[in-house]
């Protein structure tokens, strides 16, 4: 074999091991990327905090002492604006599942001092792009000053004579919610809530959810 032939052979060789080299490097940098990609998109071990205005509420079989409802759109008081905020924890265990833990204080209907406590989990039932929908139950623990001091009201079926000092309170094990998120970017999102305490109380939030 002359030297030309060996030239030659030797510079394939050396061709065949760079395209390898570069095909495995590429092949891997894609990997790396789809990884980065998945990993970015991933819910999982990831904490999110949303603030939310406590707002409309609806009542299905009209307000249970209307007469004191100061910010009602109707006699019967089937509508009534709340006044107050909520902020929610959430922690995601794996993509579709979370646990949230909620603090909440506003004005209820009466336009007294209330809120509740909560912890539950969460699950996505529908995630489609932009639009996310979840919905959960778990404990909660609601108050507000009593309403023995009006004189038009005669108790209620959920409080009952629940009574501590000036709080009315009660705790329940099923205490949840479901909401829609609008997705604005990688970070934040748009959320709207709903409470449904039915037959008593619809009560609604919204407000924004930004991942930490």
């Amino acid at each position: 074999m002359n030297i030309s032939k060996s030239l030659l052979i030797l510079i394939i060789l050396n061709c065949l091991v760079f395209t390898k080299s570069f095909a495995q490097t590429n092949i891997q940098s894609e990997n790396d990327g789809i990884a980065k990609s998945e990993n970015k998109n991933s819910l999982k071990n990831s904490f999110f905090i949303s603030f939310q205005y406590i707002g409309l509420t609806f009542h299905p079989e009209g307000g249970n002492t209307p007469e004191i409802y100061p910010l009602k759109f109707d006699k019967k008081a089937y509508f009534v604006l709340e006044v107050g905020g909520v902020v929610n924890m959430d922690y995601y265990f794996s993509n579709t599942m979370f646990i949230r833990a909620s603090v909440a204080h506003y004005r209820d209907c009466a336009f007294v001092p209330a809120g509740y406590f909560h912890l539950g989990f969460r699950g996505t039932f529908f995630h489609r792009g932009k639009h996310q929908i979840n919905g959960g139950i778990g404990p909660t623990l609601s108050y507000r000053e009593d309403w023995h001091q009006f004189p038009e009201y005669q108790g209620d079926t959920y409080y009952g004579d629940r009574v501590k000092g000036r709080w009315q309170y009660r705790f329940i094990i099923y205490g949840g919610e479901f909401e829609y998120l609008y997705q604005l970017n990688d970070k934040v999102q748009l959320q709207f809530s709903v409470i449904p305490g039915i037959p008593i109380i619809v009560t609604s939030k919204f407000g924004v959810r930004i991942r930490l």
